[in-house]
């Protein structure tokens, strides 16, 4: 066989273009001031741009950021220093593993050279199994739960039964006075002690529950019973709205009692970290009506709202995404309020969420049971 011809430089660069514009990435070089100076890659198009469309633009501006801690941007810098650099970023609903390497000419640093590979879908593989581990966690949790309020029931229902027995004796011999009425907080103490117990016993019994008719402000009022002391204490104020004569909804009562907890503990996590004392803005307003779905249908809509929670972005429709920042709500809240999405879905309803200024409400919309 012949030897082939040498490639003349203009024919090597030619077909080195070529290769780049069909990667499945966007590759970009950058000068000294972090300007763009190329941008090629398939990726490009994935982003709604042009080629060489963002030549001449600052990376500060097309991220629309000034953070020099912007991991783009903080990465860049490194490059320009002489160091190589990766970080990972979402970006346009997509994520990108992007690697950032010093540009040189004649041994000199002249700007920066990086390679972004899209790996939305391994993210999104891993979200998957994030969740799904989530949930087995949450299930042992509940199941270690059970187990304990089920032990813990056994062991104090008698004595509490003796000692709601003498409270009642004790209150029925005595005059009234000091003695009938501590007679009589005693007795309603030890009944605040078993409704408890009994209400935390009847929140982890999930498995296998079937779909039925739910009175919500008798849920409310059970759940709400195992925060009202702790709130107390953390000065935290709450407001409850929930009309009795409200109608019924359809759902499984211990999932949607799951989200609920989930909702409050969240809404209660954030308030005591932005204000770690007393403030008039320390308040939790739980509601409930009936409301009107974005699809038409009526549904009762139960809204828990506060001054606390700070969402890190400006498409609410993303706050359900596990990795989405809410500030004051620990490390695992994109991922808590991911799993209250598909607990609520699973039961035919809606979580959705709304700002106002500092206000953020949570709504858990759930299908009538007259209309199911």
């Amino acid at each position: 066989m012949g030897r082939r011809p040498d490639l003349s430089a203009t024919e090597q660069d030619a077909r080195l273009r070529a290769l780049v514009e069909q990667l499945p990435a966007v590759v970009w070089t950058t000068d000294a001031e972090l300007r763009f100076t190329t941008s090629s890659g398939a990726g490009v198009l994935a982003l709604g741009l042009q080629r060489e469309q963002m030549v001449g633009m600052s990376l500060h501006t097309y991220f629309g950021t000034a953070d020099e801690r912007h991991p783009a941007i903080d990465a860049h810098r490194s490059a320009l220093a002489g160091n190589s650099a990766k970080y990972e970023l979402q970006w346009q609903e997509r994520w990108f593993e992007t690697y950032v390497e010093p540009l040189r000419q004649a041994g000199a640093i002249v700007g920066t050279v990086a390679l972004a590979i899209d790996i939305t879908e391994r993210k999104q593989a891993e979200l998957h199994g994030a969740a799904l581990q989530a949930r087995l966690r949450e299930r042992y949790k509940l199941e270690a739960v059970g187990q304990l309020a089920s032990g813990l029931a056994h062991e104090i229902n008698n004595p509490l039964q003796s000692v709601m027995n003498f409270a009642q004796l004790i209150r029925g011999r005595c005059e009234p006075g000091p003695l009938r009425e501590y007679a009589t907080e005693i007795l309603n103490e030890v009944q605040r002690i078993a409704a408890s117990v009994r209400n935390l016993q009847s929140f982890v019994r999930q498995e296998g529950e079937l779909p039925v008719e739910i009175r919500m402000h008798e849920v409310a009022e059970r759940t709400l019973s195992l925060f009202r002391t702790a709130m107390q204490k953390e000065q935290i104020a709450l407001e409850v709205a929930i009309p009795a004569d409200l109608p019924a909804v359809w759902g499984k009562l211990h999932a949607v009692q799951q989200v609920f907890v989930n909702l409050l503990t969240a809404a209660r996590d954030a308030l005591n970290e932005r204000h770690p004392a007393s403030h008039q803005h320390k308040r939790i307003r739980v509601s409930a009506q009936v409301a009107t779905a974005p699809q038409g249908e009526r549904v009762l809509r139960l809204t828990i709202e506060d001054h606390g929670t700070v969402i890190g972005v400006q498409d609410l429709s993303r706050v359900f995404e596990p990795f989405v920042t809410i500030e004051g709500r620990g490390q695992g809240s994109g991922l808590a309020l991911a799993i209250s999405h598909n607990i609520v879905r699973e039961s035919g309803g809606a979580l959705s969420v709304e700002t106002e200024g500092e206000l953020t409400r949570f709504h858990l919309d759930l299908p009538l049971a007259a209309e199911h």
